[in-house]
């Protein structure tokens, strides 16, 4: 990326096929290149909030986007979705959370609230800040999915192979039934598989037939991604998070995205009403992150939300393969049909004896895309947050 860096008027800019309706209004006239280091071309501001009792840094760009768009519209005012995250999360109770907000590429806003570790616990105690590392839960399913795109567009998988026999020297007894599993059926939570509770049941769960044909039953299940993590390390001979770090992670510049916890003081996570007793997770097997276990911040997601939407590590009929798809999940979940157009994203939800993470991260029509964290149960579902807090910014 930082050697494809041009000025902003040399850069070659992307234009939409003919006859596809772009994602953002904006798209057309965005260069594909935007700038590293990310965030771009603006020096960072900093504004400090007081929300209940705590002082709050706050990170913001003046800089963004093209300087030429005639629009007529309602306008995006980040500081508004900025005001409504921090109000609806504040007045749940959280005890920590964070926040990313990306337009047109650019990072516009980004802070960090409450307690990674309460002073309740012993050790210091730790700020929630945007750079704080979080386990992910569910958001590690896109990246697991854009893995998947990446083989295909390579030419090493396509979407309509069957995925059994490419695992089955590593599972060599299986049910009938599981032959007719395709890769899309896979990718779409579709493959007709109520699968198992345990990431060390999946070989007995291959075993057992399908309570659906596949394709003609959606059901959400961590297996999907399980088996697709395995179907990645038989293609390329290389464990899961080694292939995903090097052919996604890494050409989005995401750094510190591991699957290993915090070796210092990690961010822990508390039940409902609760400041005390938290509770963090180990390190994940390198195939269990198909379906979840990074550890990652809301600056890593947002990055990979942008990344995806400008075409910088899939192509671009990739994306639209994945956003355009029928079904109600392919990678990332699709709302469609909502007050500002279709979105797309996904949430992940962590559970310990009470003790929750939460997080969700949404890309909006009109070049938006948004991420929240938290490390408590105050808040079940971030992305409505956000999808409340983007409607807010147009108010």
């Amino acid at each position: 990326m930082k050697n494809a860096m041009k000025s902003d008027t040399a850069s070659t800019k992307y234009t939409p096929d003919e006859g596809v309706t772009p994602l953002s209004p904006y798209e057309s006239l965005l260069p594909p290149n935007f700038r590293e280091p990310w965030p771009g071309r603006a020096e960072a501001e900093e504004r400090r909030l007081f929300r209940h009792g705590r002082l709050v840094k706050r990170s913001h760009w003046d800089a963004w986007g093209p300087t030429d768009i005639a629009y007529g519209g309602p306008v995006f005012d980040r500081n508004k979705m900025t005001d409504s995250i921090i109000q609806r999360m504040t007045d749940a109770g959280a005890v920590g959370f964070s926040w990313a907000i990306v337009q047109n590429g650019q990072l516009v806003d980004s802070g960090g609230i409450g307690d990674a570790r309460t002073p309740a616990e012993p050790g210091p105690v730790r700020d929630m800040t945007v750079n704080t590392r979080m386990v992910s839960a569910s958001l590690a399913k896109p990246v697991c999915a854009l893995t998947i795109m990446k083989l295909i567009e390579d030419g090493e998988l396509s979407l309509s192979d069957s995925a059994y026999p490419i695992i089955q020297d590593a599972f060599p007894a299986a049910h009938a039934s599981m032959s007719q599993i395709e890769i899309r059926h896979l990718l779409t939570h579709s493959s007709g598989f109520n699968g198992p509770g345990t990431l060390s049941q999946f070989g007995n769960a291959l075993q057992q037939p399908l309570a659906a044909t596949p394709g003609t039953m959606q059901r959400y299940e961590n297996w999907n991604y399980w088996f697709l993590a395995y179907i990645v390390e038989a293609v390329t001979g290389s464990p899961y998070m080694n292939v995903a770090t090097d052919t996604i992670l890494n050409p989005m510049t995401i750094a510190t995205m591991t699957r290993e916890v915090d070796d210092n003081e990690p961010c822990l996570y508390y039940a409902n009403n609760s400041v005390t007793d938290g509770v963090t997770w180990g390190d994940f097997s390198a195939t269990a992150i198909g379906a979840y276990g990074w550890f990652a911040s809301a600056i890593d997601w947002a990055k990979l939300m942008a990344y995806f939407r400008y075409d910088q590590v899939l192509s671009k009929a990739s994306r639209l393969t994945m956003l355009n798809a029928t079904e109600t999940y392919f990678g990332f979940r699709h709302w469609n049909g909502q007050p500002r157009g279709s979105y797309y994203g996904h949430g992940g939800d962590f559970n310990s004896g009470g003790r929750w993470f939460h997080g969700g991260m949404m890309g909006f029509p009109d070049g938006i895309d948004a991420v929240l964290l938290t490390n408590s149960d105050d808040v079940s579902n971030p992305e409505n947050v956000l999808i409340a807090a983007y409607h807010d910014a147009y108010d």
